[in-house]
């Protein structure tokens, strides 16, 4: 099919500023990856944008040898991993629960998941109520708040209502329970919502460092943001790789800077996510919209 002048010059304007959008996401990103593999001192001069001047490891080499980072690293991902699973179980399953229209007292937990959406009891008292759980100052102070999320019950139980209702009648039918039918069948069918949610649910655990500055005192608890956000307001690079001096040498020590070492965290914290966002992509689009079709 011939294209018009009109529609050709659409989709080349349509490219030109899909590709100017695109450039400016992604040159912020690749520049500090470039940053990051350049030499500290060197990189004081500027003009770093698509390549490294002089490259280097030193940058990595003195963070990773900052036992600190490496616990760090250790909790983010166990509160991750635990999190996500936890968090995706319990939504899913009471989600399930509301998307059945016999279920008694529906439409009161309904507007009270809505209500927690626009409201909240304020950082004081959910300090109080955490510390009288005796969460504070554990793992579990990341995991147990997080287990709900109300935004992600309504886009589980959106999706769960499309679900054709004659493949749970037949298979109560044929003798099986409500977690039968939850397991054998609402989830094989359910696997771009899952993996939808599940990516909301690890960035927000992943990127989270409120709650480490707020909830934990313990340094071996402090998960990899809230270093990062420690490390970024060091301003005196002596300060910033004093913790590394006995592992690293002298002179790697000397070509480093706090900024090249900022710069080179910010990668080791962006890199996991940006690796597992490929893998749910293509589920991505359709949870999200099969998920918020019908409220």
């Amino acid at each position: 099919m011939r294209l018009s002048k009109g529609q050709r010059m659409f989709s080349v304007v349509n490219y030109g500023l899909l590709l100017v959008l695109s450039f400016s996401i992604i040159f912020p990103f690749w520049r500090i990856l470039m940053l990051s593999f350049n030499d500290g001192i060197d990189s004081l001069r500027g003009g770093i944008y698509f390549w490294p001047r002089i490259a280097t490891w030193n940058n990595y080499e003195v963070i990773f040898a900052r036992s600190e980072i490496i616990n760090a690293y250790r909790i983010t991902i166990i509160r991750t991993v635990v999190g996500t699973i936890f968090s995706l179980f319990m939504t899913a399953v009471m989600a399930y629960g509301l998307s059945k229209r016999h279920l008694r007292v529906r439409q009161a937990v309904n507007v009270l998941i809505l209500f927690t959406m626009f409201f909240s009891g304020g950082l004081i008292p959910s300090y109080l109520l955490l510390k009288d759980l005796h969460l504070l100052n554990t793992v579990w102070v990341y995991i147990v708040p997080s287990l709900y999320q109300a935004w992600n019950i309504i886009l589980f139980r959106t999706f769960f209502q499309q679900l054709p209702p004659s493949l749970e009648e037949s298979a109560k039918l044929d003798g099986a329970n409500d977690l039968t039918v939850f397991f054998r069948i609402v989830v094989p069918l359910s696997l771009p919502i899952f993996a939808t949610i599940s990516l909301f649910i690890a960035v927000g655990h992943w990127n989270d460092w409120f709650s480490g500055t707020v909830y934990v005192q313990d340094p071996q608890l402090v998960p990899l943001q809230t270093l990062l956000m420690k490390i970024i307001r060091e301003n005196d690079s002596t300060q910033l790789i004093a913790g590394s001096l006995s592992n690293v040498s002298q002179n790697s020590v000397k070509t480093v800077t706090s900024y090249s070492v900022k710069m080179a965290t910010l990668v080791v914290t962006i890199l996991p996510i940006v690796c597992l966002y490929p893998f749910l992509q293509r589920y991505f689009v359709k949870g999200v919209l099969v998920g918020s079709v019908k409220g």
